[in-house]
Formats: C-alpha cells, structure tokens, sequence
C-alpha cells in the first residue's frame, strides 16, 4: 500500500458524506486506503462512513475512542492502523477536490513532507474566505515563529511521522502547528503541493454551547502551552501569542459582554441567542487564559535527548 488517507471524526453526520463522497471519485494508479478514526461519535457517522465501502473498496472504520474529543489521538491511532508507506491527512467537515489523492501520492513519492493548497470559497462567506485566504496563502499560516500547513492538508512519509513521535496528544489545539514547526527543528522541509486542493470549512457545524464553550477555552490555553513547550530554546511568548490576545483584553471584552446581558432579554430571540453564544464563548476564553497560564500539560520540545537553543531572527 503506498497511501493512507486518515480522516478523524467525531459526530461529524452532516459532512462526512461530502468528504467521502469527494474521495471516492478519486483517482490513482498506485494502491491507496482510507482509514476513518472514529473518536467516539454518537450521531450517524460511523453509519455513513460504513455506506460508502462499496465505493471505496479499501476503506476502514477504526475504533478511536479511548480518548474522546481529541482529534490528534485519533490521528495517531489511524496513522498506527495504516498500511501506508505515506500518511496524508484530512478532515471530516472539509472536502477535498479532484486530484487531491494522486497529488499527494505523487509528491510524498519524492518529499517527506507534502502539504496543499487551502481553499474557503465554497463552504464559508465571501469576508471570512478573503480573510482565511491571506493568513492561509500557498497553504501556510505564517503568523507564529515558524511557518506551518493544517492537518486537513498535510501528508507525511510514514517513518518521519514515527520517528517525530506523532502527534502531541497533550495539545487538544494547535497541534498542526506543533507538528509542523518539530518537523522542520528536525531538518524536514515542507513541500507545496498547489494541485493538492482542500475546501475548508472555517465554521464548525457543531453550535452547542457546551462545544463553542470548549473551543474557545482550549484556544486561549494551548498557545501558552505552546509557548511553555519552545521557550528553552529562545522562543518568546509574542512569538506564539499576538499581542492583541491578551488576558486584559479577554477579560475586558468578557465584561462589555456581561454588562449588555440586562439588554439582551428585551430584544429578539435569535438576538439573545447571538448575545449567549458570543458571552459563552468570551467566558471560554477567559477560563483559557487562566487555564493556560496555570497549567502545562506539554514537554519541554528535545531533539535528539538534547533541548537545544535557537536565536530567532526579530521581525
């Protein structure tokens, strides 16, 4: 087998069949799977992803649940399962278009690591799609101290993914980034693959409020594990965190929230609940900071049994 396609997924019913779909119109001539990670799903998911193995004869379903919620552990159960010489990863709400498997395939022929071109136009608006288009350009996000792709499009030989340690577990965000920047401290270089076409879904189709609570705690915290991870090797905190996130900031923008809660009742329903989503979503992010201040669930980034010091050059 020279490509595991590893999507994780969890209650991911109401766009799994797109990515799929997508999938199973691809083409290739060498041998290629598809490994879907379920991470604990309790909608349809794994249904759906069941329905498409007669069009996809080298699809798996994986059992990857022992650790719910965390995307990443998935990653690494699927890249473990995969009968892949090479990895290439993708999501389960985004899709793919044509060319995107052999494009892969072709380029991890030659390179360690691929990674392709991410596209917003087709699931998002036409603001936010410019917006994600200029911090994603030529498929990389080049606002923290090293350049790096996203996990939903991103492949990988599958001995520099073991010998790197996978994925960090420890971090239930940003992860690709963490990945990304240890592949090139180990010497790896990422290779642009703009054939390889990925349409990314920038809002999540999950609204609940304990989910946007979760993300938006887990964003505020895993930068300054991040930060925590690098900083023996001369990494500093405005680095990986931009200036304007600050706890200040977090805490005030969570009071203006607050003090408009006695308004909010006299207005619409669908206004009260733009007003919830957005102070839960605040109260989220406050928690992160405290959260991530408090806390280090990372370790120290060592290459080679060694933590070593890199001076970055000042933009």
């Amino acid at each position: 087998m020279e490509l595991s396609v590893i999507i994780p997924c969890l209650n991911a019913q109401a766009t799994i069949a797109t990515q799929l779909e997508a999938l199973a119109g691809q083409h290739w001539t060498q041998p290629w799977e598809v490994l879907v990670a379920d991470n604990g799903s309790t909608d349809r998911s794994v249904e759906i992803a069941g329905g498409f193995r007669d069009r996809l004869s080298n699809l798996q379903v994986i059992d990857a649940s022992a650790r719910r919620g965390t995307s990443y552990y998935a990653r690494n159960v699927g890249a473990r399962v995969a009968a892949g010489k090479s990895l290439a990863f993708c999501d389960a709400d985004d899709c793919v278009e044509p060319g995107w498997v052999a494009g892969m395939g072709e380029a991890l022929s030659r390179h360690d690591v691929v990674y392709g071109q991410n596209r917003f136009d087709r699931f998002n608006d036409p603001k936010k799609a410019e917006i994600s288009s200029r911090r994603w350009k030529d498929g990389l996000y080049r606002e923290q101290f090293l350049p790096h792709a996203a996990t939903c499009n991103l492949g990988v030989k599958r001995s520099v993914h073991e010998q790197i340690g996978g994925f960090d577990e420890c971090l239930p965000r940003f992860a690709d980034g963490d990945y990304c920047w240890r592949l090139q401290l180990e010497g790896y270089s990422l290779h642009y693959v703009p054939e390889a076409i990925v349409q990314y879904r920038i809002g999540r189709t999950n609204t609940s409020l304990p989910y946007q609570f979760r993300r938006a705690m887990t964003a505020a915290a895993c930068d300054y594990w991040l930060y925590k991870k690098y900083r023996s090797m001369g990494v500093t905190k405005d680095m990986i965190l931009s200036p304007d996130y600050s706890f200040k900031r977090s805490f005030i923008s969570w009071l203006r929230s607050l003090k408009n809660m006695p308004y909010s009742v006299l207005l619409s329903r669908e206004t009260r609940a733009v007003w919830l989503r957005n102070f839960i979503s605040r109260t989220g992010d406050v928690i992160g900071h405290f959260q991530g201040r408090l806390m280090n669930p990372c370790r120290p980034y060592v290459s080679a049994g060694k933590t070593f010091r890199i001076d970055f050059p000042v933009n």
